[in-house]
């Protein structure tokens, strides 16, 4: 049933994106200070959070002002002459970064068993490797194949599905693990 679901999922997942750059500007400023999940997940606090009928907006792991690696390592950051400027184009850039990224998440049982076939160490960018795996758990599947663009430092990567791919590798695992939606065809790094 989730494979005929699939692709409407998917038109639908691309108009959401679309409304999301386009909303981007206009969310931060419906936002107020609420208690909840930061930096990934990893601690609970107050930050700025968008009211419960914008959530698929949000990410559920972090507040608006995004996780550490994008407080610190991004450009918005560094209008050091005025914090608030800072913070709002730090706040649509992290919604243009994660477009409703809340949309379609599932949550299924961190320890179900997991399905795949092909080549689990298949990656992208820095220690690339070639190939295709589907894993299936519950319900759900995610699909990722990457195709070397020839001798370049390119490749066709696919990743269709949810992410589950972590399931094989029980990383941090919770009961329930929240599995985002993906519909993601592009050209990335093969090195």
């Amino acid at each position: 049933m989730i494979y005929i679901l699939y692709p409407f999922l998917a038109v639908l997942s691309l108009i959401m994106s679309a409304l999301a750059y386009i909303l981007a500007p206009i969310l931060p400023f419906f936002a107020s200070i609420k208690d909840g999940p930061l930096y990934n997940g990893t601690e609970f606090g107050p930050g700025p959070r968008l009211p419960r009928w914008l959530g698929w907006f949000m990410t559920p792991d972090n507040s608006l002002d995004g996780d550490h690696g994008w407080q610190t390592e991004h450009w918005q950051w560094r209008f050091k002459f005025s914090p608030a400027i800072a913070a709002y184009i730090g706040q649509v850039g992290w919604l243009w970064r994660n477009p409703a990224y809340a949309f379609a998440i599932t949550y299924i049982d961190g320890s179900t068993k997991p399905d795949y076939t092909g080549d689990k160490l298949i990656q992208d960018n820095d220690n690339a490797r070639a190939g295709y795996l589907l894993v299936k758990a519950g319900k759900l599947f995610q699909f990722v194949w990457i195709k070397r663009i020839g001798s370049t430092n390119r490749c066709i990567y696919v990743n269709i599905g949810w992410n589950i791919r972590a399931l094989l590798h029980n990383v941090n695992l919770t009961k329930n693990y929240r599995a985002t939606f993906v519909f993601s065809p592009r050209i990335s790094g093969f090195n």
